[in-house]
């Protein structure tokens, strides 16, 4: 794996590379293609897709203002302004997106439901999506205790209440495991909903899984929202894309063992930030080409999903949001790490643009560096 390089080396790049933040860009033309903006909300989630038809799906909204996974816990960078709404507004223009067509809501956690009031704000949404109501609860004691108390109004319940006030007057679809949903030609099966997951094998799927033995189950899933996240595979064109949200490694097992229900994918969103509560070696079976971490600089990007995900059998780009501070030997080449830790925050995403044919070309817009690679069915033909 290659190693960071040297501060110098890096102030020469600034030099010669416009220095400038993608919410500077223009927007880009009406596309054959499937565009996707993996926003960095700093440790949080939040992926824009916009289809050939200019229909917007977002998958949720990153945390509220003033909260994020910066280098110091929750005290953005010196001269940084920009909250999860301020950088999916910017994701948005450039992609040419002035309202919300699908905003999708994988859970309820602060990290990805914070920033719904703040969006909002900002642009409309027309159709919410989610699981279902809120599956994790205060203690009785909460308003008893202060540190309780600072909490409550970021906790699965308060943001819950404000998710139902925001969808209001709007459509609203709460999707059961199986069911399918397009937006234009993007096709979008629910594989996990509200604690459900497959119980058979995708058509093409359900290869016996041989990674699954010896592993165990695990005690933690860092609360019960995420073993209730919805979780989508994505199709278009001969592309296959999964989201699994915050789903836990439990879960993940249902899914993979003891046959693999969902199949190969060509675009794997690393589940939960790349931290140790997913991502359980038999992922492996998924099989991506290209993987994307929406990790923050001392969030996910954990040391045994780092090395699991490295050996995925076919990975052939593995892309983050950001340089890793705490595992700094495990970060990849920089030219496929959106922000690094040495340069000023300027909230880079990682774009995709992926044709119809199979064609998926991610970009880091820090410095342009680019990859395209061929989905499995566009090599098949």
């Amino acid at each position: 794996m290659n190693r960071y390089p040297s501060l110098a080396l890096l102030l020469a790049a600034v030099l010669l590379v416009p220095f400038k933040s993608h919410a500077q860009q223009h927007p880009a033309p009406r596309s054959k293609d499937l565009r996707i903006s993996v926003i960095d909300v700093e440790g949080g989630a939040s992926a824009l897709f916009v289809t050939p038809e200019g229909k917007s799906l977002l998958i949720d909204t990153g945390w509220p203002p003033g909260m994020g996974n910066w280098p110091r816990m929750n005290e953005p960078p010196a001269g940084s302004t920009l909250s999860s709404a301020d950088r999916i507004a910017a994701a948005a223009k450039r992609l040419g997106v002035t309202h919300i067509d699908y905003l999708l809501m994988t859970h309820y956690h602060v990290d990805h439901a914070g920033g719904v009031q703040a969006l909002l704000a900002k642009m409309p949404a027309d159709t919410f999506i989610d699981h279902g109501p809120n599956s994790e609860v205060l203690p009785p004691n909460a308003a008893n205790n202060p540190r309780m108390r600072k909490f409550m109004a970021f906790s699965s319940a308060a943001l819950y209440k404000k998710w139902v006030a925001a969808y209001q007057g709007h459509g609203h679809i709460t999707p059961k495991v199986g069911q399918v949903l397009k937006i234009g030609s993007l096709r979008i099966k629910f594989v996990a909903s509200n604690a459900q997951l497959l119980d058979k094998p995708l058509p093409g799927a359900g290869e016996p899984n041989p990674l699954c033995a010896g592993v165990p189950q695990m005690a933690r899933d860092g609360g019960v929202e995420n073993v209730h996240s919805l979780g989508m595979l994505m199709t278009f064109g001969k592309t296959r894309i999964l989201h699994l949200g915050d789903n836990s490694w439990n879960n993940e097992l249902k899914l993979l063992c003891p046959v693999n229900k969902i199949g190969k994918v060509d675009v794997y969103f690393v589940t939960q930030h790349g931290m140790d509560l997913s991502t359980s070696p038999p992922t492996a079976a998924f099989d991506p080409l290209v993987a994307l971490m929406q990790n923050g600089p001392r969030k996910g990007g954990d040391e045994p999903v780092m090395k699991t995900v490295e050996r995925y059998p076919n990975l052939k780009g593995y892309w983050i949001l950001h340089y890793s501070v705490r595992y700094p030997k495990l970060n990849p080449d920089p030219n496929y790490i959106a922000n690094l830790d040495q340069l000023p925050d300027m909230a880079y995403p990682i774009n995709l643009d992926i044709t119809p044919s199979g064609e998926i070309t991610v970009t880091n817009p820090r410095n342009g560096f680019t990859k395209t690679y061929e989905s499995r069915e566009a090599r098949s033909h």
